[in-house]
C-alpha cells in the first residue's frame, strides 16, 4: 500500500494506523519524516510527484493500493484567487501522474482525496443557515461553479479517476470536509479556522499581561462550517476502503458552528475566560463561501458511520498537542504568531546567471576551426533547452525559475565579435535555438584566461541581483532534466543540514568527461556578497578555480556534487583544451587561506558558534591496484568535525585494475584517482599527492597494502587537535603475528623497530615510516617534499622529510613530531611472509644517505660492522688473490677467507647471545608462535637480514662516492639523539663486541691450525 503524501496531515494518520495494523506501507513524500515519533511506514522516498520518474518509482513492486493526498492546500490562507493558477497547474499535474504511473503498474485501487470545494459557491452563499451539501450537489442543475480553481481541478481529478475505473482499476473518492486534529498544520499559512484560532488562543494565554489579549479573525465571524476530528476521518478512510463504494463520498461532520463559535471554543478549551479576550475582524482577508455542511446520509447508508469526537472534545485534544508544540517558543515568536497571514504561491523568480565565455581561437593540437566554436555553442543551447523546460516552464507551489546568459567575448576576437549593428555569430546562434535572455560582454582579459571571463560576468550578474550563478563553458553539454531545481534544493539541503545560511556553499554539476573533479561549479549570491562580487580571486586564469571553489566551501561540509546532474565537456577537462592551460601556483595556500579567512570573518557575524571543519587528505600511492585493500582504506569515516579527501596515485599505468577502480569510486569528489604515466616510484607518487592534487591543512599517508582500523580517521582528528602546532604525527603500524622463521627473523633484526615507534615515544618521535604518516601541509614550508634522491623502492625519504619538516616546525615556533598509538594499521609481512633480503638491502642502500645529508645525526663507530669487515676481508682477498697469482703464495688470499667467515661467524654468535642471554627481555612482547629449533633458525636469519642491510649500506656510501663517511665508519643515530648517547653507546658496544669476537676466532683459527 503506498500513501501519497504520507507524512502530511491525513496521509500521516492513515499511514500510522495501516502499519500499526500489520500492512506493509511505503509512503512518498517530499519531506522525509513525518511528526509521528514512531514508525508509520517501511518504506519511505522522498521526491517530487511532479516529476513522472517519482511517480513510476513510487509504484514498482507489485503495489496493490495507492492513496492520492498530495495537493498544494490548507486553509483560505492558501486557496485563494491569487494562487488559483499555481495551485491548479500542480494538482492536476501530480494527479495525472501518479495516476497514469498507478494504471501502468496495475494498481488494483486508487484513492483520491478530493474536497467540498467542489461543490457550487452558488449553494453556499446564504448567510445565517446550514447548508448541507450532498454528493449530488456538486452538478447542481447540471452545472459546475466549484470553489476557486482548486475545487474546479478535484472535480477535473474525479472525473479523470472515475474514466481510468472503466479499466480494471478500483477507485475510491473522498470529499472532505475541513478534518482537523493534532499533527495538522498550524501556523505556516496553510492551517484551517481550527488550527488557527487555537493558536491565537494559546498565544493569548502566553502572553496575558504582556498587552491586550486580542484574537484576530478573518471576516465578521458569521461564515459556518463544519469540522471532522481526524479519528473519525481514519475511521471513515477504512471503512470506505475496505468497501465496495466507487463514486464519491462526503466524509464530514454535519453539525456547522460559526466561525465565531468555533473561536469561543477554542478560548474555553485553552482556559481564556470570555471576559479577558477582544476579537479583532479583518474583512480585508480571503473568507470563502458564506456556509456549508456535510450531508451524510449516503456516507451513513453505505458504510454505517457517523462522526463521534464532538468539536469541543476534538479541539481541546488538538490544543493539548498545540501546546507542547508551542511552549519553548521566544516571546519574538509568540507575538509572530497573533495573526494568519495569506500565502502567495507566486514566488520572485529565481535567476541562474550562466556564466558563459566563449572563443573561436584554437591551438594546433585541439584539431579545431574557428566555426567549430558555434557548434559547440548550439549543443550547449540544445542541452540547455531540454533541462531547464520542466524547471522554467512549470509553475511551481514553491519556485519559480528561469535562466540569463552572461556571454563574454574577446575584445580581439574578430570572428565572434559583432559586426556594424549585426548580432555576434554567438548570440545568433542562440537565438536560434529559441535562446533570448542574453547579455553580451566584450572583455580585453587576455587570450585563454576563462578565469577572467567568470570573474567580469559574475560581478555583472551580481550587480543585476542573480540569485545563483553558473560558472558555465560552450564546449559543455547538459545532461539531464531538471536541474535548477535540483540545485537549489541541494543549497537548502545544506543549510538545512550544516547550520549555515541559505545560499552558502558550492555545488558542481557530476562532470562525465573528467570523473571525480568539481568542474562548472554553482554558487549563489551569497558567495558574491561575502566577497563583494569577485566569484574567484584574480590569481586564476583558466585551471584551478573551479576546484577553489569547492576546496573554500569544504572547510563548512559545504561542498556537494550532485550524482543525478550531469554533463559532458566535449572540448577540455582533463584533455586538451582549445586554450594553453595555465594552472595558478600554489593557491591551495595563501589563496585559500584568505579565502577562508575573509569566510571566518563573514560567519562569526552571520552564525557566531559555527566553525570550519578540519582538513585532512590521506594520500595512497599504489601499483599493485588491489581492489579490496583500497575499498577498506576509502570506506574509512571521519566525525562531523572533519572532512577527508581520498588522493590515489596509482603507478603502474598498465595495471588491468584501474578501469574498475575508476568506475567504482572515480564519480565520487572526495576520492580523486590520479594516475602516473611512468612507474615513478612512491616517493615521486606521494610528492604528486601532496603538492599537485592536496589542498588540505594536513596529509594523511597510507601505504596501499595497510589495513585500517575502522576509527582510523576520528583517532587522527583528536591527536591533531590535540597539538595544533606539531609538524606531524607517527602512527601506530602493526604487523601480524610472527609465525614464520622469516617474520620472526624480519623484527630480530630491527628492521621493524620503527614501524610501531607511536607506542614507545609519546612526543619529539624521531621520525616514522610512509605507511602511517600525517603531516602538517598548509604552511609555508611547501617545499619540502620527499626527496627524489633516494630509491624508488624506498628507504631513508621518509626520515630525511620527518627532520625536515619538524625543522622547519620548530624555526616558526611550533612542535616536532608526536606519537600517535591509536591511529592503527596493520601492514602485511612481505611478500606473504616470505623471505624479502632484496627489499632490505635497498631501503639501506637509500638511507645511508642520511649520513651525508644529517651529518649533526651521525656519530663515528669505534669498529667496523660485519659489512665493512666483510669489505676489507675482501681488499685482502684481492691482495692474496694478486700475491698468489704472481708468488703461488695463497696464506693470504685463504687468511682473507677464514678471517670473512670469522666476521660472519662472530655476527651469528653475538646475535645469539643477545637473543638468548643478555637482551632476552626484549623478546618476550614480540607476537610470535616461534620457539625452539626454530627460535634459533629465526635468530641466525635475523643475523642475515642484519648484514643484508649493512652490506646495502655500504655499497650505497660506495656508489655515490661517499669514501669519507665510510673511511670514518659514520653511523647514522636513528633515534636523532632523543634517547640522548644510550642508542650510540649500545651500538657501539655490540660493534666493538663483534668485532672483537671476530678477531678472537680468527686467532683461534690461526692458531689451531699452527699446531
Amino acid at each position: 500500500m503506498v500513501t501519497i503524501w504520507g507524512h502530511g496531515f491525513i496521509g500521516s494518520h492513515i499511514a500510522k494506523y495501516l502499519y500499526d495494523e500489520g500492512h506493509r506501507v511505503r509512503i512518498v513524500d517530499t519531506q522525509a519524516k513525518s511528526l509521528f515519533e514512531t514508525p508509520i511506514a517501511q518504506e519511505t522516498i522522498v521526491g517530487d510527484l511532479r516529476l513522472p520518474s517519482v511517480c513510476r518509482q513510487a509504484v514498482t513492486g507489485g503495489v496493490s493500493t495507492v492513496l492520492h493526498f498530495a495537493a498544494v492546500m490548507g486553509g483560505m490562507g492558501m486557496i485563494h484567487e491569487d494562487n488559483d493558477m499555481t495551485i491548479y497547474h500542480q494538482n492536476h499535474l501530480m494527479t495525472t501522474n501518479i495516476l497514469s504511473a498507478s494504471r501502468d503498474a496495475g494498481v488494483k485501487c486508487f484513492m483520491l482525496a478530493s474536497t467540498a470545494c467542489v461543490y457550487p459557491s452558488k449553494l453556499q452563499s446564504s448567510l445565517g443557515s446550514d447548508i448541507h451539501l450532498r454528493e449530488a450537489d456538486a452538478y447542481h442543475n447540471n452545472s459546475v461553479s466549484p470553489q476557486g480553481l482548486y475545487g474546479l481541478e478535484k472535480l477535473a481529478s474525479e472525473q479523470l479517476v472515475r474514466v481510468v475505473q472503466r479499466s480494471t482499476m478500483e477507485i475510491r473518492i473522498v470529499r472532505f470536509h475541513n478534518v482537523y486534529g493534532p499533527r495538522g498544520e498550524w501556523y505556516s499559512g496553510r492551517e484551517k479556522a481550527p488550527a488557527a484560532l487555537l493558536r491565537k488562543a494559546l498565544v493569548a494565554e502566553a502572553l496575558k499581561g504582556q498587552g491586550p489579549s486580542t484574537i484576530e479573525l478573518w471576516g465578521n465571524g458569521q461564515q459556518r462550517r463544519s469540522f471532522l476530528y481526524i479519528d473519525d476521518c481514519i475511521d471513515a478512510l477504512i471503512k470506505l476502503l475496505r468497501s465496495d463504494f466507487q463514486e464519491p463520498l462526503n466524509i464530514g461532520s454535519d453539525s456547522s458552528v460559526s466561525i465565531q463559535e468555533l473561536a469561543n471554543i477554542a478560548c474555553r478549551v485553552v482556559g481564556l475566560k470570555k471576559e479577558d479576550v477582544s476579537f479583532v475582524y479583518d474583512t480585508t482577508k480571503p473568507l470563502g463561501v458564506i456556509s456549508r455542511n456535510s450531508n451524510n446520509e449516503l456516507v451513513s447508508k453505505k458504510l454505517k458511520w457517523k462522526p463521534r469526537v464532538s468539536l469541543e472534545e476534538g479541539m481541546r485534544w488538538t490544543g493539548e498537542w498545540m501546546r507542547d508544540e508551542i511552549l519553548n517558543l521566544s516571546m519574538e515568536r509568540l507575538q509572530s504568531l497573533r495573526e494568519s497571514r495569506v500565502v502567495d504561491l507566486r514566488p520572485d523568480p529565481i535567476v541562474f546567471a550562466i556564466l558563459l565565455p566563449i572563443t573561436s581561437r584554437v591551438t594546433p593540437e585541439s584539431g579545431l576551426c574557428k566555426e567549430d566554436c558555434l557548434i559547440q555553442l548550439g549543443k550547449f543551447a540544445d542541452s540547455l533547452n531540454r533541462t531547464t523546460a520542466y524547471d522554467t516552464n512549470s509553475p511551481t507551489s514553491y519556485h519559480r525559475f528561469s535562466y540569463r546568459i552572461y556571454l563574454a567575448i574577446d575584445d580581439d576576437d574578430e570572428f565572434l565579435l559583432p559586426q556594424s549593428k549585426e548580432l555576434s555569430r554567438a548570440v545568433k546562434m542562440l537565438h536560434s535555438k529559441g535562446v533570448v535572455d542574453i547579455e553580451v560582454l566584450v572583455l580585453n582579459e587576455g587570450r585563454g584566461n576563462v578565469c577572467g571571463l567568470w570573474r567580469k560576468c559574475a560581478r555583472r550578474a551580481w550587480e543585476n541581483n542573480c540569485t545563483y550563478y553558473v560558472l558555465m563553458g560552450d564546449d559543455v553539454e547538459l545532461l539531464d532534466e531538471g536541474w535548477m531545481s535540483r540545485v537549489h534544493q541541494e543549497f537548502t539541503n545544506i543549510s538545512k543540514n550544516e547550520g549555515v545560511p541559505v545560499g552558502f556553499g558550492c555545488v558542481a554539476f557530476k562532470d562525465i568527461s573528467f570523473p571525480g573533479m568539481p568542474t562548472f561549479p554553482v554558487l549563489h549570491k551569497t558567495h558574491l556578497d561575502i566577497f563583494e562580487g569577485e566569484v574567484i580571486p584574480p590569481i586564476f586564469f583558466n585551471q584551478d578555480g573551479d576546484p577553489y571553489l569547492f576546496q573554500l566551501y569544504r572547510r563548512w561540509g559545504c561542498s556537494r556534487m550532485l550524482s543525478d546532474t550531469r554533463l559532458r565537456n566535449a572540448i577540455g577537462g582533463s584533455e586538451t583544451a582549445r586554450y594553453k592551460k595555465r594552472c595558478a601556483v600554489d593557491w591551495t595556500f595563501d589563496t585559500l587561506d584568505r579565502g577562508i579567512q575573509r569566510i571566518e570573518e563573514w560567519m562569526k557575524e552571520k552564525v557566531p558558534g559555527l566553525h570550519r571543519r578540519l582538513t585532512i587528505d590521506v594520500v595512497v600511492p599504489t601499483y599493485r591496484v588491489q581492489i579490496p585493500l583500497l575499498k577498506t582504506i576509502l570506506s574509512l569515516k571521519p566525525s562531523p568535525t572533519c572532512s577527508v579527501m581520498f588522493i590515489i596515485i596509482i603507478d603502474d599505468p598498465t595495471s588491468p585494475h584501474i578501469f574498475e577502480l575508476e568506475h567504482t569510486f572515480g564519480h565520487d569528489p572526495y576520492i580523486r584517482i590520479r594516475t602516473n604515466k611512468t612507474n615513478s616510484g612512491a616517493s615521486a607518487s606521494r610528492n604528486r599527492g601532496m603538492v599537485e592534487e592536496s589542498s588540505a591543512e594536513w596529509l594523511f599517508f597510507l601505504d596501499d597494502d595497510t589495513v585500517p582500523e575502522p576509527n582510523l580517521l576520528v583517532e587522527t582528528e583528536k591527536v591533531i587537535r590535540q597539538h595544533p602546532l606539531a609538524a606531524g604525527f607517527v602512527g601506530n603500524t602493526q604487523f601480524p603475528s610472527a609465525d614464520s622463521v622469516a617474520t620472526a627473523a624480519a623484527i630480530l633484526s630491527n628492521v621493524t623497530f620503527f614501524w610501531d615507534i607511536a607506542t614507545k615515544i609519546p612526543d619529539d618521535v624521531p621520525w616514522g615510516v610512509t605507511a602511517n604518516l600525517i603531516i602538517r601541509r598548509h604552511v609555508q614550508d611547501k617545499d619540502i617534499v620527499f626527496d627524489p634522491g633516494f630509491p624508488k623502492t624506498g628507504g631513508g625519504e621518509d626520515i630525511d622529510i620527518c627532520l625536515r619538516k619538524k625543522k622547519a616546525s620548530v624555526e616558526r615556533g611550533g612542535d616536532g613530531f608526536f606519537g600517535a598509538p591509536d591511529v592503527v594499521v596493520t601492514h602485511p609481512w612481505w611478500n606473504n611472509g616470505g623471505r624479502s633480503y632484496k627489499r632490505f638491502y635497498m631501503w639501506a642502500h637509500g638511507d645511508g644517505m642520511l649520513i651525508r645529508m644529517w651529518p649533526q645525526f651521525t656519530y663515528s663507530c669505534r669498529a667496523p660492522n660485519c659489512a665493512e669487515s666483510i669489505l676489507i676481508t675482501m681488499g685482502f682477498a684481492v691482495l692474496g688473490l694478486c700475491w698468489g697469482l704472481a708468488r703461488n703464495d695463497w696464506s693470504i688470499f685463504l687468511g682473507s677467507l677464514k678471517m670473512a667467515a670469522s666476521v660472519l661467524l662472530a655476527n651469528f654468535i653475538h646475535d645469539l647471545y643477545l637473543h638468548l642471554w643478555r637482551d632476552v627481555e626484549r623478546t618476550r612482547s614480540m607476537k610470535t608462535t616461534v620457539s625452539g629449533i626454530r627460535w634459533i633458525a629465526a635468530i641466525l636469519e635475523g643475523t642475515l637480514i642484519r648484514v643484508s642491510s649493512e652490506v646495502g649500506r655500504t655499497m650505497g656510501l660506495i656508489q655515490r662516492g661517499d669514501w669519507k663517511q665510510l673511511m670514518s665508519l659514520k653511523r647514522f643515530d636513528w633515534f636523532v639523539g632523543r634517547w640522548g648517547p644510550a642508542t650510540r653507546e649500545e651500538e657501539q658496544k655490540n660493534t666493538v663486541e663483534t668485532a672483537a669476537l671476530s678477531v678472537l676466532l680468527f686467532a683461534l683459527w690461526v692458531v689451531r691450525e699452527s699446531f
